[in-house]
């Protein structure tokens, strides 16, 4: 995980681990049609009853040679040739209406300012890098035009997918005491997505609006909610998230974040000083054989990683 404060210490554990002329567009295919419109696409979404997907991206304005040395690294570049073009990601879509716009022309401008203020600078709008603002930038709305749910930057597909689910169950469950449950679920999720992205205001806006609909875990959405605001606030509080990881994995022992909880708790212990009980802890996930999970497995490569530092420094 990177952070852009004091979060920087999670970052070190943890990671230490075609022709430039339309390559950005959506590499989706048939049968999503996408829209360069915003005026078509709601259009459209009135028809149908259907929410609409819109991806905000830039066109890269440099030379040929220049483009091939960074496209690879290029957000929208990745998000367009690898999420958007994977089978499962093109499956989900189809339940939405789509409208790609590229985010220096003209009569995209009024659309991006009412809806991602700040993305264009007012006075920087031809410049080149308006990446470095954020996209590409992924908004969601419901068929009414009603904006849902956004996020911004590059998006690897199983988020995507989880992404697009969520959002969906978000706007189709609204109104009744049992739709509040549903949606709490769904902001928990999204604040979820939007932790492991490294978007840790956002996580806490989802995730506490999760905790305000389901204040009693009727859905379970309070207890992940909870989890993920404890992730989040380690490096500020290192102790009291401690705490509170070890309470979640005597209540919780089986539960399938356990492996992640435990690599969080060695992260919280070593902040406070307990190199030796970060140790153990991290020992014992080395010990585990057969990940249950793929994302369990992940957990365990960041472990590695963490315990590998932490013996150097003995």
């Amino acid at each position: 995980m990177r952070s852009p404060c004091n979060r920087g210490m999670l970052i070190v554990m943890a990671a230490c681990v075609s022709a430039i002329g339309g390559v950005l567009q959506p590499a989706v295919g048939e049968p999503n049609l996408w829209y360069e419109s915003w005026e078509k696409a709601s259009a459209q979404a009135k028809q149908s009853g259907k929410p609409i997907y819109v991806y905000v991206w830039e066109y890269p304005r440099m030379s040929r040679n220049e483009w091939a040395r960074v496209k690879q690294d290029n957000p929208c570049y990745k998000m367009s040739q690898s999420t958007l073009a994977n089978k499962q990601v093109k499956q989900m879509l189809r339940g939405y209406i789509l409208c790609a716009l590229e985010v220096h022309a003209p009569p995209n401008r009024q659309f991006i300012r009412k809806h991602v203020p700040g993305l264009l600078p007012e006075a920087d709008e031809e410049r080149v890098g308006l990446s470095a603002y954020r996209l590409p930038f992924h908004l969601f709305f419901d068929s009414s035009g009603k904006k849902a749910f956004q996020i911004y930057g590059y998006i690897p597909s199983q988020w995507f997918v989880q992404t697009l689910e969520a959002v969906q169950l978000l706007i189709k469950e609204q109104g009744t005491a049992s739709d509040k449950l549903k949606q709490a679920r769904a902001y928990a999720r999204l604040g979820h997505i939007c932790l492991e992205l490294e978007l840790y205001e956002d996580a806490k806006k989802h995730l506490e609006r999760a905790l305000k609909l389901d204040p009693g875990n009727e859905s379970g959405a309070k207890a992940d909610a909870e989890l993920d605001l404890t992730i989040i606030s380690i490096p500020d509080a290192p102790a009291k998230a401690a705490r509170v990881l070890e309470n979640y994995l005597d209540d919780y022992p089986h539960a399938v974040r356990c492996t992640e909880v435990r690599y969080f708790l060695a992260v919280a212990k070593y902040l406070v000083g307990d190199r030796g009980g970060a140790i153990q802890i991290l020992e014992q996930i080395e010990r585990i054989q057969e990940p249950a999970s793929e994302q369990e497995r992940r957990w365990i490569e960041y472990a590695a990683v963490l315990l590998h530092q932490l013996r150097l420094q003995q």
